[in-house]
């Protein structure tokens, strides 16, 4: 593994008129791109395919997750009233009504414990959505539940997603909330199609300086260390819960995978936080990295594993 420092500088350029082109590119063309790279199914890294390991490896008590099965009239209206919601950052009034009608009561069973909770849905988290309370950003009310749907452009997509797939229900998942979990502390690992081995690693929040580039008496090199050995861990656990005989396990390593872990610095442990799909065409992030002009690097042709951070 190769510790690789990005400069900050060249970062803050890329962002400065709100759309990086040379850093966390995604959905790239197929004109861009080697003959031989399809679009990939998301349906390998189901959050409830692999909830069960993020447990483990979090110790969290399996009794403290929660789910709410939404019909798909009750999802429908979710996605109608998101279309102005998500530019008015408010509660639709047109359809607040029937939301609390309709909507509301699937949440009814919720327990909400004194810390909040964190929702979840199939391939993504609604984090782009509005706090009800800016200085909270658990949810401690079914109407922080509606508000932050309603308001996500990420959980109307995914809601989407699964509508036109077919699905009978619309499933989200709730766990305690963790303070734990910042972007600041996670970081994003490649692994690349067939082998699925670890092929890249880069601070998630790839526009603002790494974590420990200022902290006094921090030795970089120790660090990124303990993050890269909890990493080979986690991704061995990974490895190891795929099952031969599933057909989506076998695609998730046809087609590559990437996740997200959070390094913890108090205890000094890695855990783990999802898994995400892989690839230049897909939506993934690609983060400190670019999906075309790194593309070898990515895709597993480089000599080391990159470990890419800034400041």
């Amino acid at each position: 593994m190769k510790l690789v420092k990005i400069n900050l500088c060249d970062v803050t350029d890329d962002c400065r008129d709100g759309r990086a082109t040379r850093f966390n590119t995604c959905f790239h063309p197929a004109d861009q791109l080697p003959a031989n790279v399809s679009r990939s199914s998301e349906a390998p890294y189901s959050f409830t395919r692999w909830l069960p390991l993020i447990l483990q490896i979090r110790n969290i008590d399996p009794t403290a997750v929660q789910t709410v099965r939404l019909s798909r009239a009750q999802a429908r209206l979710l996605v109608d009233a998101s279309t102005t919601s998500i530019i008015t950052g408010e509660m639709n009034r047109a359809f607040e009504e029937d939301l609390r009608e309709d909507v509301f009561p699937a949440f009814s069973s919720l327990k909400f414990p004194p810390e909040g909770l964190f929702m979840r849905l199939t391939g993504c988290s609604p984090k782009d959505g509005r706090w009800r309370d800016p200085t909270r950003p658990s949810l401690d009310s079914t109407d922080d539940i509606i508000l932050r749907l309603t308001t996500s452009e990420r959980a109307r997509n995914d809601i989407v997603n699964s509508l036109e797939s077919g699905s009978e229900t619309v499933d989200i998942t709730f766990l305690p909330f963790d303070a734990r979990m910042d972007s600041r502390r996670e970081y994003r690992v490649f692994c690349c199609p067939t082998n699925g081995n670890i092929t890249a690693v880069s601070q998630y929040c790839w526009h603002r300086p790494w974590l420990f580039d200022r902290r006094p008496g921090t030795t970089l090199k120790a660090v990124v260390d303990k993050i890269w050995a909890g990493i080979v861990v986690i991704h061995r656990h990974i490895v190891n819960d795929l099952k031969p005989d599933a057909e989506l396990d076998n695609l998730l390593l046809q087609q590559g995978f990437t996740f997200d872990v959070l390094y913890d610095e108090d205890k000094e442990a890695t855990e783990l936080v999802e898994l995400n799909v892989f690839g230049a065409r897909s939506g993934c992030g690609s983060c400190l990295f670019n999906w075309v002009n790194d593309f070898s690097q990515l895709y597993g042709e480089g000599e080391d594993v990159e470990f890419r951070v800034t400041w």
